[in-house]
């Protein structure tokens, strides 16, 4: 049995509360570029449903699976995304205008960020919907909520560690946070249904029935189906409008018989008066920014163990490899002018590609957090926020690449340069973060960013100058170095380096051409002079360009609407 409760509460004036007219929605049809036939045919999930819930009605909404109750409660909460046409009201105002929090929606799955204690997450929603978690007005609310579902004792326990039941109540209690008018709940229980004051009954998109327990049960009996002795009346319903048994005829029977008999015969309920509704908050856009971080930077200390296991496996290890495999080296030889082209290109790569991986897959995991949450905070706000709590990481994984790895090779100025060095790569990882955030962001639904971007990093790096001298390139290509993160990293580090190195030894004996300084060495690989203003400029660049191209991705995520 599949069982929705809907629980509306406004003031006692006992009329209909929600109206739904001719309330029709789809699935679009789907047609590939290369195909006229369509891939997927257009599909009608609810079909004219016309319907009216009273003021104080407690509601439960039956059907077999694809009877299209699941479309039904989201579109009455007006979190429904698809091609629809028809009206939804809430006491006369469509409910897509009402302001947040008048019709909040249990779903029928719970997600949360589960690193999260109880606490922690109910104050995260009271701030995002109703201001300051610490008014005293607010305070009240949140521990009259806690008290009554039973949350107290479990107030500092982790989410991750609650059964499914308790979570189940976390996610009532986020919702009832802003006192909701009109409470939609998807699959609250199983053995509530006699508590319920009325039945509406669904099958193939379309209302078979709306009243009272007598009324559904008197109903069944005009076409001669009745429910045996000691069985589920519920479980009943939904079998004999289910398609899967055969039942058909019976779907139509119970409509025409439905529409002639009982349609207009609904009894009218008496709501309860409603305790007065705190005023909600809408937090303006810095604010959204500073509860988000707050929120990330939690997840951030809690999983500070499995980042130091990170940190040790691709950054440690790999900076100790790389500074063995360098050791000694020096820029002032022929023969270290290449190995000292390698170091740079090397630990200027992986600090790229470890930070940019990292973040390539962040929103993936957070998708179905996020569509929960839509609405609850700007998209802008999202991104932003998520971009500034991978800033640690950008800060603390050039570390040790630097220390390690420069303390095998001979540097000039040595603490001077690899405090310069160190710089150039905290600033480069802010780019290559931005770049794998993008990337994640735009290819998130289809789950193809891992085998993407790594045909997006060939021509990238290529930019570097570490493989081919840029200066050579064809005029069409030259602009592409102006995106590559990697190119205004190399540039950086190189000119940092190269620049302090006066004259190269050349050999007497030596039948290659020579490169006799620092400068020769850029000028060769076709890096800028005025470094400082153009990288700067460069990676500001790309941080702009990969950020707006992931807040599309986002906000194309979200226009897919509500994940329930």
């Amino acid at each position: 049995m599949e069982l929705e409760k809907r629980n509306a509460f406004s003031t006692n004036w006992g009329g209909e509360i929600v109206k739904v007219e001719g309330l029709t929605v789809w699935t679009p049809e789907e047609r590939s570029w290369w195909r006229k036939k369509p891939t997927k045919p257009k599909t009608v999930i609810l079909n004219n449903v016309t319907d009216s819930i009273q003021n104080g009605e407690f509601l439960a909404i039956l059907g077999p699976s694809g009877a299209g109750k699941t479309t039904y409660l989201v579109s009455l909460a007006g979190k429904c995304t698809l091609p629809s046409k028809g009206n939804v009201t809430v006491e006369g105002r469509n409910v897509s205008e009402l302001p947040t929090g008048t019709v909040e929606i249990l779903p029928q799955f719970d997600v949360f960020m589960d690193c999260l204690s109880v606490m922690e997450h109910l104050v995260f929603m009271m701030e995002m919907k109703l201001g300051r978690s610490v008014k005293t007005a607010n305070k009240t609310i949140l521990q009259t909520i806690m008290g009554a579902l039973k949350l107290n004792a479990h107030e500092r326990t982790f989410i991750r560690s609650l059964s499914g039941g308790e979570r189940r109540l976390l996610s009532l209690a986020s919702s009832l946070l802003s006192s909701p008018q009109i409470l939609i709940c998807d699959e609250p229980t199983t053995d509530l249904f006699k508590e319920f004051s009325s039945i509406c009954l669904m099958s193939e998109g379309k209302i078979l029935f709306h009243g009272t327990h007598q009324g559904c049960k008197a109903l069944f009996d005009s076409v001669d189906l009745r429910c045996p002795v000691n069985y589920n009346p519920a479980e009943f319903y939904i079998k004999a409008v289910s398609n899967a048994c055969g039942n058909v005829n019976h779907v139509e029977r119970i409509l025409e018989n439905y529409r002639n008999r009982f349609r207009g015969c609904e009894p009218s309920y008496e709501g309860p008066t409603a305790t007065p509704r705190p005023p909600i908050c809408r937090r303006t856009w810095p604010k959204q920014v500073q509860i988000l971080l707050w929120r990330f930077s939690i997840r951030f200390r809690r999983d500070i163990k499995i980042l130091a296991i990170s940190l040790l496996l691709s950054t440690i290890i790999g900076a100790v490899v790389i500074g063995t495999c360098f050791a000694g080296s020096t820029g002032t030889t022929q023969t270290g002018v290449q190995n000292l082209r390698g170091f740079l290109w090397l630990i200027c790569s992986e600090v790229s590609f470890s930070l940019s991986y990292t973040a390539l897959f962040s929103f993936e995991s957070e998708l179905p957090l996020f569509r929960r949450e839509v609405g609850v905070y700007a998209v802008s706000a999202y991104y932003v926020a998520r971009f500034l709590s991978e800033v640690p990481r950008c800060v603390i994984w050039p570390i040790p690449f630097v220390t390690i790895t420069a303390s095998a090779v001979e540097l000039p100025n040595h603490f001077v340069t690899v405090l310069e060095i160190y710089f150039a790569l905290l600033v480069t990882g802010l780019a290559s973060t931005a770049y794998g955030l993008g990337m994640g962001a735009l290819f998130i639904s289809s789950g193809t960013m891992g085998d993407v971007m790594p045909c997006t990093d060939l021509p990238l790096f290529l930019m570097s100058g570490a493989f081919l001298r840029i200066s050579s390139l064809p005029v069409w290509l030259y602009p592409v170095k102006y995106i590559s993160h990697f190119y205004y990293a190399m540039d950086a580090i190189s000119n940092i380096y190269w620049r302090q190195i006066g004259e190269i030894d050349c050999p007497l004996n030596t039948t290659n051409t020579c490169v006799k300084n620092g400068a020769a060495v850029l000028m060769e690989n076709g890096y800028s002079s005025n470094f400082v203003l153009q990288d700067t400029l460069g990676i500001l660049l790309v941080v702009t360009l990969w950020s707006i191209l992931g807040y599309y991705g986002l906000k194309k995520e979200k226009r897919k609407g509500y994940t329930y």
